[in-house]
C-alpha cells in the first residue's frame, strides 16, 4: 500500500466539466526561490513518515505515476467503517465556509477520492488521523463541479493566521491556524509527506485543485497547512 499511496496515488482525483480562468491568488510554486511553501519533493515513507531514498528508481516510478494518472482502472474501495468519532463539519470564517464532511476510500482509478458535489468536504480515515491526536488530518474539497464554484473555489486566498475550525461528531471543536498557502504542479506533489502534514506538530492540511483546466484537469494542486491553535 506504501507505494500505492506515495506514487499512484499522489494524484487527487480532480476533474472537471468546464475550465474556469486561472485561480485568483495563485502563490509561489513550491522550490521557487525564496518560497516558504509546505513541502519539498523527498519522498516519504506512508507506513513510518520518514523520507525514503529518492533514486532513479523512485524517480522512474513517480514519472511513471504521472503519465499514467486517471488511466488504469483498479477496483475501488470504499472508506473503512466507521469507529464511532468521526469529523462532522468544517468552518473557515475567512470563506464564509461552514460545510459537512464526508468519508471518501479510493476511485476507479485508485486515487484518493473526492466528495461528489460542491457542498461537502472529504476526509479519508484510512490515510489520516481525527484532530486531538497529536497528528496530521488531511481534507479536500472541489474547486469546481460542474462549472460551479466548489466549496474550496476560494482556499488560494487563505492567509497565514486565518482560522479554521473543525467539528466532530462527539460535539469538540479543535481551531487551526493557516501556516502557509501553496500551489503545486501536479507532478511534483509528494502525496506522502501531504498526508503527514508538519512533522512535531499537530496540523490540518486542505487541498483543492487550482486553474486553469486543460481538457478538464487541473494542472495545479492549492495545499494549505495549518498548525493546531486556539483562535
Amino acid at each position: 500500500m506504501h507505494s500505492r499511496i506515495v506514487l499512484s496515488l499522489l494524484l487527487i482525483a480532480c476533474a472537471s466539466a468546464f475550465a474556469p480562468g486561472s485561480a485568483p491568488g495563485r502563490a509561489e510554486e513550491a522550490g521557487a526561490p525564496g518560497t516558504t511553501g509546505l513541502l519539498r519533493y523527498i519522498g516519504r515513507d506512508h507506513a513510518t513518515g520518514l523520507p525514503a531514498p529518492v533514486n532513479d528508481r523512485f524517480i522512474a516510478a513517480h514519472d511513471a505515476a504521472v503519465e499514467r494518472y486517471g488511466k488504469d482502472e483498479v477496483e475501488p474501495e470504499p472508506p473503512p467503517p466507521s469507529q464511532g468519532l468521526d469529523l462532522a463539519a468544517v468552518s473557515i470564517p475567512r470563506l464564509g465556509v461552514e460545510a459537512p464532511t464526508v468519508r471518501l476510500g479510493l476511485d476507479r482509478f485508485g486515487r484518493l477520492d473526492v466528495p461528489a458535489g460542491t457542498t461537502g468536504i472529504g476526509w479519508h480515515p484510512a490515510y489520516t488521523s481525527l484532530p486531538g491526536n497529536g497528528a496530521s488530518t488531511f481534507i479536500v474539497a472541489h474547486f469546481e463541479y460542474g462549472g460551479v464554484p466548489g466549496v474550496f473555489s476560494r482556499l488560494s486566498t487563505l492567509q497565514q493566521g486565518d482560522e479554521v475550525t473543525v467539528l466532530l461528531s462527539d460535539g469538540s471543536r479543535h481551531a487551526y491556524r493557516v501556516r502557509s498557502t501553496v500551489d503545486y504542479a501536479l507532478g511534483v506533489i509528494d502525496m506522502g509527506a501531504l498526508l503527514k502534514g508538519r512533522e512535531g506538530a499537530e496540523s490540518l492540511v486542505l487541498m483543492t485543485c487550482s486553474g486553469p483546466a486543460n481538457e478538464g484537469e487541473y494542472a495545479f494542486r492549492t495545499v494549505v497547512l495549518a498548525d493546531r491553535g486556539a483562535p
